[in-house]
């Protein structure tokens, strides 16, 4: 392979397919044109939901152990394993990460997750994504908590955060305001629904709401707010948040109708999603954050080895995030990837030809700011009496490090002490 830096390979994604920039007018805070040298920085947080086996994902190929505790979910040289070292290689169905790994871009973490021992997928989801494990009294996300403390007083974007799904991810959920797109909303029946809301929202706030009088009143069916009684402060927040929504999402809708394609991704629904990240991070309009969940990662049973279940979801979770990084194009200089799951699988497979609920998983990180080309974590190998409780993948690795590390090298934020509750967390050396 040609001895090429990672901003040359960039420059050739870029001209080969990136999309154009949408033309639309940029947030002076946000402002950003082609051929500059920086982008705004950027992050989009992939959650695999249901506990993912990170063991046949990142595959100690070389450890006899492995082969012993999964004789039929077992991966190795003879199947086609993608080597990243002489230890560790992919997945076969991860292939469209190879040149990721290659070009330095892609840095597989082993052994991350949650010190505390649920194997419960609600309760290590709230743990992992309110970054507090253990305390129920926690109720931001780690993400909303970043938003927060960084807003700036003016020229705010209203797409500063979103969640390319229905529910936001509870790693969103806070006082900051983020943006969830349904889907759906970026085809003529999503611009149909905003029609009915807007028919609600409208001037008189779907009529619950009677329009000022002319001595006092705003002329726009909001009552003046002197004359307010608590229930109609509250029917008031509630039509404007309304409104707001209702026009960031008509912004939304602009933005998608008016980039134009240059990438192909693959067919489904996860594809279609980070595509639609894509067109926003490219527009210009200040996504900072992105979230996007996937589920169906609980293989109890037919998990598969080199075909079945999880192979499928492998290729199409790795094809669709090598389409975002073409489609991205330089604006990867600035753009991390982070892939997570709550917990990971049992070391042992089960009867089932799957894995049941584990301790320790792992992450992907993707972009031209991290150390790729190397797995980085602490592996204590796989005989019992390295496993947690017997069992599982130990974990070396604090979920919240790796967030302040992601934060610190992706933004420049350094989470202060009081950031994640009840825990100092610290810098992971050499990630970034």
């Amino acid at each position: 392979m040609t001895n090429i830096t990672r901003r040359d390979f960039l420059k050739n994604v870029s001209a080969v397919g990136a999309v154009a920039s949408s033309g639309l007018l940029t947030s002076p805070l946000h402002a950003w044109t082609a051929g500059a040298d920086k982008y705004p920085p950027s992050m989009v947080c992939i959650y695999l939901r249901g506990g993912a086996d990170w063991l046949n994902m990142v595959i100690p190929y070389k450890d006899r152990d492995y082969f012993t505790v999964r004789p039929t979910l077992a991966l190795g040289e003879e199947q086609g394993v993608i080597k990243l070292d002489g230890k560790w290689g992919l997945h076969p169905a991860l292939s469209a990460f190879q040149p990721l790994f290659q070009e330095k871009m892609l840095a597989p973490v082993v052994a991350v997750g949650s010190p505390h021992t649920t194997r419960s997928h609600f309760d290590a989801q709230d743990f992992m994504e309110f970054a507090a494990p253990g305390n129920r009294g926690v109720r931001t996300g780690w993400l909303n908590r970043y938003l927060n403390s960084t807003v700036k007083k003016k020229d705010q974007s209203e797409f500063r955060a979103m969640a390319m799904q229905e529910l936001l991810p509870r790693s969103l959920r806070g006082d900051f305001p983020v943006l969830a797109v349904p889907s759906g909303m970026d085809n003529k029946r999503g611009a149909a629904t905003l029609k009915r809301f807007e028919e609600f929202y409208g001037a008189s706030g779907g009529g619950e709401m009677q329009p000022a009088d002319a001595d006092g009143g705003k002329g726009n069916g909001e009552m003046p707010a002197d004359e307010m009684g608590e229930g109609e402060e509250d029917r008031s927040g509630v039509v404007h948040s309304g409104r707001v929504t209702i026009e960031t999402l008509r912004r939304y809708q602009s933005i998608i109708a008016k980039s134009k394609p240059g990438v192909k991704y693959p067919e489904g629904r996860f594809a279609q999603r980070m595509q639609n990240i894509a067109k926003v991070l490219k527009s210009g309009q200040g996504l900072e954050v992105a979230g996007v969940d996937y589920n169906g990662w609980d293989h109890h049973a037919a998990q598969g080895a080199l075909e079945g279940r999880q192979a499928d979801m492998l290729r199409d979770l790795s094809s669709s995030i090598a389409a975002f990084c073409l489609d991205m194009g330089e604006q990867m200089e600035n753009t991390t990837v982070v892939v997570m799951t709550e917990f990971g699988r049992t070391v042992k497979e089960n009867g089932n030809n799957g894995t049941d609920h584990g301790h320790g998983g792992g992450a992907f990180l993707i972009g031209s700011g991290v150390k790729g080309g190397k797995v980085h974590g602490s592996w204590k190998g796989l005989k019992t009496e390295a496993l947690y409780e017997g069992r599982d993948l130990p974990v070396t690795t604090d979920f919240r490090d790796l967030f302040h590390s992601i934060l610190d090298g992706t933004f420049g934020y350094k989470p202060g002490k009081e950031f994640f509750p009840d825990y100092s967390s610290r810098k992971i050396s050499g990630l970034y």
